[in-house]
């Protein structure tokens, strides 16, 4: 991918690390919030009993706190304070006391964190595009929205308090400033008429001057973690030194103590200041942030005097600062990211086998590996004859080849049994709990990915822990293709059978479904569902999800028990039927007007025979293993997996399977491949665009996970513990 000129970042090449720039760029990492102190509290009144009780666990701190008196309640007659949970400040109700773009969050986004993310490295395999990109979430907005609420709350009224009701919901609120100063750290107020809860937070004015002055400076540092291994040093020297007196000269100028005072006592003009970092931002970021620089500087100077500023046209210069550094950052990231992509991916399979090994130490076990190859293995040489595998091949253009699994080299056996196992794992996912979903900051056209994102699938093999998530995603495209493959079987039985039994029916009336029929029976049903198709089976955990699907299945039945009785109506009879068509329907629909649209809607509704018999098949089949959904998935899963040979599998052209195939697993397959007729039958046509895309996704993984984790699979101590003589299943 070439990037444009416009999106590259005026970042300076990297440079080394010296004595001087530590000095002026330091890396401190951002303070944690603090706990809240419970010793600094005044105490209730006697009357209010203790918390020690046995409904009371001893474990919390807060339910033996001693609350400040709130000057809007009467601490006479106190009642005694209820038990309630503890307090949480990360609780997103309590804004936060650092700004969301800190140096912490964007330290995730340096190059040796990049270069240290497996699942990152992993996922550039499959994306060669793959870029970040800051999130525009409602969580994140949200806590976002909070935190400079609570920026300009305090800055105009010098308030820090946040209300809560005893179930630390959020509650009116009730100000406690006037007892004192603002404290050092958060303190519990009780009121006990009004049966709240008031959390007062220290000042957030001073921690965000600092993170505001330590993420510029971090932002605009050389790159000094890459040098030497991609730039040369000599050449940087310069570089640095203009960077340190620039960073230099902005602490001069940026001095946190002295703004507090100047805010304290309303005589800070940010308007200077913000012409000078806007001057330094567009030296450094890419052209097409100016525009946002130029918003940033015009709503400071908003704030000088004589102007008509207001403290939150402040807040507004300081947060929209923060968000072009965030951008900046990340456009420096990117720029990295394509840059080095070359090298990623040619040390990407040594890289990830290192990190796998590491990640499970040595001598770790690999019992789920072993038992999930052996198994493909034992469904291949176990077959009552040796198993053809007839599909078209790059080798083999103009006809077809067969593979006899018995009769291959035992590297090809091991090659072919994995391509077995993972389809089989995308058809057949072992049960387990839902992994949960991870909320990033940012995202690589997607999420901004840490160590700790890596889903978590304890009955998944070792080995695919990088590709749980697009498992996870196949075996959903695999449950869709079944669900629909089965609705359409529903919709060809309905058309072409009567549902009343007690008709001889007309033998000379001849039903034809159409491939527009399929097609746009298709598209309804994915419109009714709006979602996972294969929802019906998963195992249902909640009332709530199972009435939304059974809601939906009716609704299918439904649609498609229209279209069945539409296209039995619309068929056409032989000669010696006595039947004829409506002589002012068929003008009607010849001319394209319809007098009476009502009542063809009306004239197409099934009849309630037809309804029934539609609702008794999809109670009996739409379910979890059921005899008929386990039939059709196999058929599918075995033109998926010949699809999945015909693309990976090496062509007789080739000597061997190189066990070193690193440095191949960047480069794009050729997997424009096409399902031929022959391979798709018992109804499955109209699946072809579903199988192939699943086909060319699935070869895609496999081909990755090849290249990787065959040298450990070829291993001598993990081949013979696997591919040994076929031993009678269990």
């Amino acid at each position: 991918m070439i990037l444009d000129s416009t999106y590259a970042p005026r970042q300076p090449p990297p440079s080394i690390s010296t004595d001087a720039a530590r000095a002026v760029w330091p890396s401190e990492p951002s303070p944690k919030r603090p706990r809240v102190d419970t010793h600094n509290l005044q105490s209730f009144k006697t009357h209010r009993r203790s918390a020690r009780t046995p409904s009371s666990p001893l474990t919390s701190p807060w339910r033996s706190f001693k609350s400040r008196p709130d000057p809007h309640c009467t601490a006479i007659d106190c009642p005694p304070l209820p038990v309630h949970p503890p307090v949480d400040l990360s609780s997103p109700h309590i804004p936060a006391m650092h700004p969301l773009i800190n140096r912490q969050t964007l330290k995730e986004l340096d190059l040796d964190s990049i270069l240290r993310n497996p699942q990152l490295r992993h996922d550039l395999l499959f994306d060669a595009g793959l870029q970040f990109r800051p999130t525009s979430g409602r969580r994140k907005r949200d806590l976002s929205d909070k935190y400079w609420f609570a920026i300009a709350q305090e800055l105009q009224t010098g308030c820090t308090c946040v209300s809560f009701d005893l179930q630390w919901k959020p509650h009116d609120l009730l100000c406690v400033c006037a007892q004192g100063p603002i404290p050092q750290v958060p303190s519990l107020t009780y009121c006990s008429p009004r049966r709240a809860l008031t959390l007062r937070m220290p000042s957030r004015i001073r921690p965000l001057l600092t993170e505001f002055l330590e993420v510029l400076l971090f932002v605009i540092q050389p790159l000094t973690s890459i040098c030497g291994t991609y730039a040369n040093p000599a050449t940087l020297q310069t570089q640095i030194e203009q960077h340190a007196a620039q960073a230099a000269h902005l602490r001069s100028l940026f001095d946190p103590e002295l703004i507090q005072q100047e805010l304290h006592h309303q005589l800070f003009d940010p308007s200077g200041l913000f012409i000078v970092i806007g001057h330094t931002l567009k030296s450094h970021c890419a052209p097409m942030r100016d525009r946002l620089v130029d918003a940033m500087v015009e709503a400071a100077k908003a704030c000088a005097p004589g102007c008509g500023g207001t403290k939150a046209d402040a807040v507004k210069a300081v947060r929209m600062c923060l968000d072009i550094l965030e951008l900046m950052k990340l456009d420096i990231a990117n720029h990295q990211l394509q840059t080095l992509r070359p090298f990623l991916i040619e040390t990407a399979g040594q890289y990830e086998l290192k990190a796998f090994k590491g990640r499970k130490g040595a001598g770790a076990s690999l019992d789920l590996t072993r038992k999930w190859i052996r198994t493909a293995y034992h469904h291949l040489m176990s077959s009552s004859h040796p198993i053809p595998i007839i599909l078209p091949h790059p080798s083999h253009p103009s006809n077809t080849i067969t593979l006899n699994y018995r009769q291959l080299p035992q590297t090809q056996q091991i090659y072919l049994s994995v391509l077995k196992a993972l389809t089989d794992l995308v058809f057949e996912p072992p049960c387990g709990p839902t992994p949960t979903p991870v909320l990033h900051s940012h995202s690589p056209q997607r999420e901004r990915m840490s160590k700790s994102s890596i889903p978590y699938l304890p009955l998944y093999p070792e080995t695919t822990y990088l590709d749980g998530a697009r498992l996870l995603v196949l075996s959903g495209e695999a449950a869709d293709a079944t669900a629909m493959y089965m609705f359409l079987l529903l919709f060809r039985q309905l058309a072409f059978s009567d549902p009343d039994p007690n008709s001889c029916g007309d033998p000379g009336l001849k039903v034809v479904v159409t491939d527009a029929q399929l097609a746009s029976l298709k598209k309804e049903i994915r419109d009714i569902s709006s979602g996972h198709l294969g929802h019906c089976f998963t195992q249902v955990k909640g009332d709530g999800d199972g009435e939304r699907w059974a809601k939906i299945r009716e609704d299918i039945v439904l649609q498609i028990a229209m279209r069945a009785k539409e296209a039995r109506s619309s068929s056409t009879p032989s000669s010696s039927s006595p039947r004829t068509r409506n002589p002012e329907s068929a003008s009607a629909s010849e001319t394209g007007s319809d007098p009476q649209p009502q009542s063809r809607v009306l004239a197409s509704a099934p009849d309630e025979r037809m309804l029934k018999l539609a609702e008794r098949w999809s109670d009996t089949n739409m379910r979890p293993n059921s005899p008929l959904s386990t039939l059709l998935r196999k058929r599918i899963r075995d033109v998926v997996f010949n699809q999945v040979v015909a693309l990976t599998f090496p062509s007789s052209r080739d000597s061997g399977i190189c066990t070193n195939t690193n440095t191949s697993l960047g480069k794009s397959l050729n997997l424009k491949s096409l399902v031929p007729p022959s391979a798709l039958s018992s109804g499955m046509e109209p699946l072809a665009d579903e199988i192939r895309l699943l086909s060319e996704r699935l070869s895609r993984l496999a081909h990755i996970h090849l290249g990787v984790y065959l040298p450990l699979y070829e291993q001598d101590e993990f081949s013979t513990s696997v591919f040994s003589d076929l031993e009678p299943c269990s």
